[in-house]
């Protein structure tokens, strides 16, 4: 079966909304990309597909940055969802290492650590940018959101995220759910979910049987009256390139810039995808001449 990398968004009569996001393939690209290990898989994993889901106002392209800074080994994760649907993200420190859980799970708590803060940046095209934190209540990362949503945004939320590894540490499952209360849902209803999602089950264990979330939906909303609202495909991208590192170079200090120019070459790797630059001196120099030549004309 051909797994996909998308977000599916639905509402129901009774005025609850859910989110599911699958994003096996986009970890397994993470996890490539920076090397990481199993807990590192799990912790940055589970941030970017929070940030899909958090994500949600499609119409107008919105953009969420999430920054999970706790006081364990692993350091921050970072993970940037932009245009709704463009993920990628870091470790601080992707080779750490951690004993398994009594249970044999990952122990991501440990690696984040349970003492700190979770930044949450939402921005749109039209530059609209605010930045909001709350305090770290698990480390486990989808409480830490719940926590924020509750705190800083006043919406009444339940989140699960999930990533399975293999014994080979290739990616084997990941997704999860976001489901909302809207402004005048009962409680009721509320707890009706509440109890549906308890028959979801170990939710990586589902999605391994269930690669594209066949049913999901189903089971969140039994009894109630739903339609799908929007689908979309996510992808792994990121926004770095040549002329951001070029243009970088140029606003470092003159006396950075001549330090630069002793070397035979300068590279830059990017932080959240992995890719590389590189000038030579030749090219250097003669991006700084061209700048130069542009102050002088204006």
């Amino acid at each position: 079966m051909i797994t996909r990398n998308q977000i599916i968004h639905y509402t129901s009569d009774e005025l609850i909304r859910v989110s599911i996001a699958l994003t096996t393939g986009i970890v397994e690209k993470a996890r490539q990309r920076h090397n990481l290990s199993p807990v590192a898989s799990a912790a940055l994993g589970r941030t970017m597909t929070g940030a899909a889901l958090l994500a949600g106002d499609y119409k107008n392209h919105e953009g969420v940055s999430l920054k999970v800074a706790g006081d364990g080994p692993l350091g921050a994760v970072h993970a940037d969802c932009f245009d709704t649907n463009k993920l990628r993200g870091y470790v601080d420190n992707p080779q750490v290492d951690l004993p398994l859980k009594v249970n044999g799970k990952l122990d991501v708590a440990a690696g984040v650590g349970q003492h700190g803060q979770l930044t949450v940046t939402r921005f749109t095209p039209e530059k609209t940018t605010y930045t909001s934190q709350a305090d770290l209540v698990s480390g486990e990362i989808a409480e830490d959101i719940a926590y924020y949503l509750f705190t800083s945004e006043q919406v009444p939320s339940t989140i699960s995220l999930g990533v399975l590894v293999s014994q080979d540490y290739t990616i084997a499952a990941a997704g999860g759910f976001l489901v909302q209360a809207l402004p005048g849902a009962k409680d009721e209803d509320l707890a009706r979910v509440e109890a549906n999602i308890t028959q979801v089950g170990a939710l990586t264990t589902y999605l391994q049987d269930h690669p594209n979330g066949e049913g999901l939906i189903d089971i969140i909303l039994s009894g109630m009256h739903f339609k799908e609202l929007y689908r979309q495909n996510l992808y792994w991208r990121c926004t770095c390139s040549r002329q951001r590192f070029e243009n970088a170079l140029l606003s470092l200090r003159q006396e950075d810039k001549e330090a630069l120019l002793k070397d035979p070459q300068v590279e830059m790797t990017c932080q959240y995808c992995g890719a590389k630059y590189v000038l030579s001196h030749d090219e250097l120099a003669a991006l700084y001449e061209a700048a130069a030549q542009r102050h002088k004309k204006n």
